[in-house]
């Protein structure tokens, strides 16, 4: 091709470009520009020269293309807009594979920053960080997406979720505050928010134990002491004490008097009542109040009116039933279950009958209307069932009428008794140190404790003994297994196939759990825990004393 016919050429593909309208196609660009150039149909030799002027044409098409689509889109055209956007393209399977790889390695770089932050290296184990894991494995599940957008919209909700869980209460705290819709935030993220706190507080109360008793000389007065504590600008000598006492506060955490000359902390609720003022449901604004130490009763007596009791006890219901995997439910329980029975029989000093102890009829004209004004709720099937008992009864308020009340409470509203909030992952530092060193020695005495909180010594063995199976340390879990009369414990290398082979969910059982409750027989040489989940089943765990100390009963959990 001489250079004359390439000028023509170019000549022509600049003209076919200045009368194209704007097109935002590539496959519509290429089409233009082949019309341009219109190829010969014979067959032709192509010289060195020829496919030189072929690429140039080629690169000069590269060009065109890429300007008109880089051009602002033009107004007054009739052109309709484009549907081939990039959030409309499909989805391969590569885009799916990258995304998977994106979100494992956000939450893993998360867990590893939250381990340094709190200083050891099984925060994996807390039931708040394996919802966040939940979260990345279901989305690794997932194999197919409408478009591009379903598929970043996806990943995007699950950062969310590992920014907002495997995070320090504050963090959390803090995510919240911007995450208010209509002006209102999620019952569900505020009670996500107080659990985080309150499975943290078994790990600061290890920690403020210890270095509260080698600062206590410094108190002279408690209630001054404690105001000093909760003042943003505490001082002390020990720059330790300092630094826990400022990272608790930042947390979340109050410092309050424990009584008996003790001082103990507890969740910030004003700080939360505060923050998000307006913004809570009545169940969750309730519930602050009731933390907050809001008293209905006082010296015998109600200091609220009776309306007033029946709006809280409709409160505390909501509660309870929206939230029932809340780790501090049987509290609320137990205030539910009070006040009911403060509704139904009165006080000391505010009674609801006669000298000669029968209802006045103001008093039932008020149940009846409690329970037209809630049909719906529990608590009017409640006062349902012990108004048709207090009318077979002649309207007569017994002492023995008065012991049925909590006969009445529905199952999902019942305290469980001796029920005792419990985490069993991960083990505290205190905990960590004792497996290490009873690893070692087998010292009983390293069992002996005191351990923080609820944490009995036969407590402490089950969560090693659990923390054994999860780690696959099947040699501390043997070491913890009962093998006194009658135990017909097998080998190690036999413990260990079985365990194996029985596929325990350990970490999945402590993320259900949210209490425990105990049953010692044989004059106390066995105990037996129940382990209570958030949906109500049990789960049962034996132990029995060998050589005064408790040891796992050999297939206790399978």
């Amino acid at each position: 091709m001489d250079d004359k016919l390439f000028e023509e050429q170019m000549k022509n593909l600049k003209n076919s470009y200045d009368q194209m309208s704007t097109i935002s196609s590539v496959g519509k660009i290429v089409g233009e520009v082949k019309k341009a150039e219109k190829p010969y149909k014979r067959k032709v030799k192509l010289t060195l020269p020829y496919v030189a002027s072929f690429i140039g044409v080629l690169f000069i098409a590269g060009l065109l293309a890429t300007q008109l689509l880089t051009q602002p889109e033009k107004t007054g055209t009739n052109s309709p807009p484009s549907k081939n956007t990039t959030e409309n393209q499909p989805v391969t399977a590569n885009d799916i594979e990258t995304a998977m790889n994106e979100i494992r390695g956000y939450y893993e770089r998360k867990v590893d920053e939250l381990e340094e932050k709190l200083g050891f290296q099984d925060v994996e184990q807390y039931a708040f960080v394996q919802e966040a894991k939940e979260a990345v494995q279901k989305f690794e599940e997932r194999r197919s997406y409408k478009t591009q957008t379903e598929l970043k919209n996806y990943s995007d909700n699950v950062k969310q979720i590992i920014d907002l869980r495997v995070s320090l209460p504050n963090e959390e705290f803090e995510l919240i505050r911007t995450m208010t819709e209509d002006n209102q935030v999620s019952n569900e993220e505020i009670i996500k928010y107080i659990e985080k706190l309150e499975y943290l507080k078994e790990r600061y109360t290890e920690k403020w134990q210890k270095v509260y008793e080698e600062n206590q000389a410094e108190v002279t007065n408690i209630s001054e002491y404690v105001e000093k504590l909760n003042s943003p600008d505490f001082s002390s000598d020990s720059k330790e004490y300092v630094d826990l006492v400022e990272e608790m506060k930042r947390m979340g955490y109050i410092f309050i008097d424990g009584g008996e000359g003790t001082i103990y902390f507890k969740i910030d609720y004003t700080n939360i009542s505060e923050a998000f003022n307006g913004q809570m449901s009545k169940e969750v604004e309730g519930y602050l109040d009731i933390q907050q130490g809001a008293k209905i009763a006082s010296d015998g007596a109600l200091i609220i009116t009776r309306k007033e009791l029946e709006e809280r006890i409709i409160l505390l219901e909501g509660i309870i039933l929206k939230n029932p995997n809340f780790k501090d439910l049987n509290e609320v329980k137990s205030l539910y279950q009070l006040w009911v029975q403060y509704y139904l029989t009165g006080l000391n000093n505010t009674p609801i009958e006669n000298e000669q102890g029968y209802i006045e009829d103001e008093t039932l004209n008020e149940f009846d209307r409690f329970i037209s004004a809630y049909p719906n709720s529990e608590a009017s099937k409640i006062v349902q069932s012990f108004l048709n008992k207090l009318r077979d009864q002649n309207n007569q308020l017994t002492d023995e009428l008065k012991q049925e009340v909590e006969t009445l409470i529905p199952s999902n509203l019942k305290v469980v008794p001796n029920g005792l909030s419990v985490n069993l992952l991960p083990l505290t530092d205190q905990m960590m140190e004792t497996y290490e060193a009873y690893k070692q020695s087998e010292n009983n005495q390293l069992l002996d404790g005191p351990f923080a909180g609820n944490n009995t010594i036969d407590l402490v063995v089950a969560r090693m003994y659990m923390y054994a199976l999860v780690k696959e340390d099947y040699e501390m879990a043997y070491i913890l297994t009962y093998k006194g009369p009658g135990s017909d414990v097998p080998t190690l290398e036999q413990f260990t196939s079985e365990i194996k082979g029985a596929e325990l969910n350990i970490q999945k059982l402590s993320n259900e759990v949210k209490m425990v409750n105990w049953t010692y027989t044989q004059d106390g040489e066995r105990v037996e825990h129940t382990y209570i989940k958030q949906n109500g089943e049990t789960a049962k765990f034996k132990l029995q004393l060998e050589g005064g100390v408790p040891k796992v009963e050999y297939r206790s959990l399978f």
